[in-house]
């Protein structure tokens, strides 16, 4: 097998340790990031996706780990596009699969209508938005529709202070619209690990009273961060709830983020990029060759064979 890894950066721990593991089967794994997808003309016209110097369809897989941001979003889906489109390649997952998973609109609104529990949301346009979710609900979180590690993440509990609505307001002014969530109460996140519809593991992100997320989404409070990430055995119903919502984003593999709040488990995302660098390298190397089995699992699935 010619598997291409679409590393979300050329260094990412994750993108290169599925690389190497794929190279220990005898498969042939090429590392690139979505700046080396580009397109070549074809003699006599048309277009011909490539990767790197090398036409897309020399390759039988290409899993996909790229970071769609909010920066860069028209280009990245553009050339994850390309590569969906090539007949013969198999994707680990689509475009449409990938774009739907990492907008938090479009993911939300997919677990509800698949009637796994979110909490309270809606879109907010302005200050005044914003302050009527906060006021129906008493405590709120806002975020970006796109983002990751918790940046520009914040909660609101209690009475909004002016500082808080120019919080609010110069969110608004870098992405036009926010995400509103009703706030549920919690210690910790759990995320699970979920390949081909199977829990792979799971970790416990301990936070404490100040440190109410798991990630502080910026540099300056990274120093003072109380939170921590321990393995754990998750219990019977979080693993049900995690993959009925890897199984409802169509996603071959993810990490699911749930919190414990009010008695019941709510699914706050569904990463289409997890991340494990953290845990111990056996965990890692395991979560690496499971992925690996996903693909291979795939093409058998389309009856390609392979010379591992």
């Amino acid at each position: 097998m010619k598997l291409g890894v679409l590393s979300w950066e050329r260094d990412e721990a994750e993108s290169v340790g599925i690389a190497e593991k794929a190279a220990e089967r005898g498969h042939e794994a090429v590392l690139f990031t979505i700046e080396d997808i580009r397109c070549a003309s074809i003699p006599g016209g048309g277009t011909e996706p490539m990767i790197g110097s090398s036409p897309a369809r020399e390759f039988d897989a290409v899993l996909s780990r790229a970071h769609i941001g909010y920066e860069g979003w028209r280009t990245t889906v553009e050339r994850l596009h390309l590569l969906s489109t090539v007949p013969g390649l198999l994707m680990v997952d689509t475009v449409d699969t990938h774009v739907r998973a990492v907008s938090k609109f479009a993911m939300l609104h997919q677990l509800t209508t698949a009637g796994i529990s979110v909490p309270e949301t809606r879109s907010c346009t302005t200050v005044a938005d914003a302050r009527a979710a906060h006021e129906e609900w008493g405590a709120m979180v806002v975020k970006p529709s796109v983002g990751f590690g918790g940046i520009d993440v914040e909660r609101f509990v209690g009475t909004l202070t002016e500082r808080d609505t120019a919080q609010i307001a110069g969110a608004l002014a870098k992405y036009g619209e926010l995400i509103c969530q009703r706030y549920c109460p919690h210690s910790g996140d759990l995320r699970v690990f979920v390949i081909d519809s199977r829990a792979v593991l799971a970790a416990q992100w301990h936070t404490s009273a100040t440190a109410w997320k798991p990630f502080p989404g910026s540099a300056d409070l990274e120093a003072n961060w109380d939170s921590w990430v321990e393995l754990v055995d998750p219990p019977k119903e979080a693993v049900d709830i995690a993959i009925r919502a890897t199984e409802a984003m169509r996603l071959s593999y993810s990490g699911v983020d749930l919190v414990q709040s009010e008695g019941r488990y709510w699914v706050m995302e569904v990463n289409v990029v997890p991340g494990w660098e953290p845990l111990p390298k056996d965990d890692r190397d395991g979560m690496e060759r499971a992925v690996i089995d996903v693909v291979e699992k795939r093409l058998a699935g389309r009856g390609e064979t392979f010379g591992a």
